[in-house]
This record gives C-alpha cells, structure tokens and sequence, in this order.
C-alpha cells in the first residue's frame, strides 16, 4: 500500500550506521541522491542534515563533498574513548536536534530518519504518538533493529541495499535459447539458477539478484517468449519452460 502524501519534509541521516551497514552487508557505500529521492516522493524537503564524525573518522571522510553535492548539511559529530572504547554521539546529536527541530518546524509533519539503529525507537515513538508526526524510516535491508521497524510501522519502513542491477532481457533470451540446446528440459527454477551463476556476482548480493532475474522470467512468459508446460517424466509430472515459437537470437556457444 502506497501512503505517501504531499506537504513538507525533513530528512536526519545517521551517516556512519548506514555506511558501516551497507559496506558490511552488501560492500557498497550509501549514495546521498537516493534518500534526497526518497524524501522528495513524500513532499517539499525543508531539511536534509547527514551526520557523523566526518573529521576523525577516516572511512567517511571523503563522503562530504557527495553529502554536500546532494544538498545535505553536514553535521559533525564527536567520537570520544570512554573505558577504553570508541563512543559515538552521533545518536545523541541526532536526537537532540529532532527534539529541538519538531518544536520549531511544528509545520513540517514528516519526519525521514535514515538509520538502522534501535536507539531510536522511542523517539520515533514519541514524533509519532506524542507530536502527531509521520516517520518513516529508512535503512540498509537486514540491518533495521526490529524495535525500530516496530515504532515506525511496517508501512513506513523502506530497505536499501545500495545495489542496482537489472536484467538485460535480450542477453537472459539468449542464455535461455542456449540452454534449451544443451539440455533436454529445463526447469524454471534452475534455470534461473544458473543464469545467476553466469552473471559471477558476489554471493552478498545474490538473494537480491535471483529475486530480479526471477520477474525478468516471468515477465518473458508474460510476454509470450516462454511457456510452461507440464509433461510425465518417469511417470511423475514436471513443470518445464520452453522456449515457443521460432528462436531468431544469436545464442551462447
């Protein structure tokens, strides 16, 4: 369900979680335009601030200048060594400038938080509950803390993975065409198995991949490229795919 409105928006951007997130899960960096897009599709933004220790911390130094070409102000947080250990106050910046903004922008009625942190699971709550405002929060897909997908809602949670690949239909017809030459059936499954295979990405981003190659699949059966039919292998039925009609592709091998 689509729930997005029209009005006035600010977007907060926990910087290093979504770095950090995003390098780990799928070794890729956050791309600063895709959340200024993301708040656009919600309204006129009013405010876009990006926060981290962009001073100290030599991973996301060089991210300022692709912040400030996207047009977010950018907010230096301190890091500091308490028992021993590392101790951010990007949270803590973070949330006291969302206490204090709510109080002086009472017109802005969405407020876009950009991390995976379950620190901020009572604010969000309390934006939502108390003041009335409409949350959305947006993170790295696999690492959003569950108490905080819980205090935005699941409508108003959007996963990132910093990933983009498309399928090229025309290269997938022909990985087909040569697959059907090579074996004797072909199962919609393994097939897009195997064209995953082909493409050599890096397993982290497979699952998310094999989703996408999946609909191209379907959409060439959609489209009439492909059917599927049930025959008798071994007196046990088997759904394969086959290729219909006459095959004008160059194909593999």
């Amino acid at each position: 369900m689509d729930n997005r409105e029209t009005g006035k928006v600010a977007i907060f951007v926990d910087y290093e979680n979504l770095f950090y997130s995003m390098h780990n899960k799928y070794r890729a960096q956050p791309d600063p335009m895709d959340f200024i897009s993301i708040a656009r599709e919600y309204g006129q933004i009013m405010t876009a601030r990006a926060y981290g220790d962009f001073e100290k911390n030599p991973y996301i130094k060089n991210e300022v200048p692709k912040l400030r070409a996207a047009s977010f102000e950018v907010v230096h947080t301190r890091t500091e060594v308490v028992g021993g250990k590392e101790k951010s106050y990007t949270d803590f910046k973070i949330v006291e400038d969302l206490f204090v903004f709510k109080e002086e922008n009472r017109d802005v009625a969405i407020i876009i938080l950009a991390t995976g942190d379950g620190h901020f699971s009572n604010i969000v709550a309390r934006l939502k509950i108390r003041d009335g405002r409409r949350v959305i929060v947006v993170g790295v897909k696999g690492s959003i803390s569950r108490e905080l997908q819980m205090a935005a809602g699941k409508d108003d949670v959007i996963e990132i993975t910093g990933i983009s690949y498309e399928v090229d239909l025309e290269d997938l017809k022909r990985f087909i065409a040569a697959q059907e030459e090579r074996y004797r059936y072909l199962t919609f499954i393994r097939t897009a198995q195997a064209y995953l295979e082909k493409t050599g990405l890096p397993t982290e981003y497979r699952d998310f991949c094999f989703k996408k190659i999946v609909i191209a699949m379907n959409r060439l059966i959609d489209d009439g490229y492909l059917e599927q039919v049930r025959i008798m292998r071994n007196d046990v039925p088997l759904n394969i795919i086959k290729v219909s009609g006459g095959k004008d592709l160059q194909i593999y091998g």
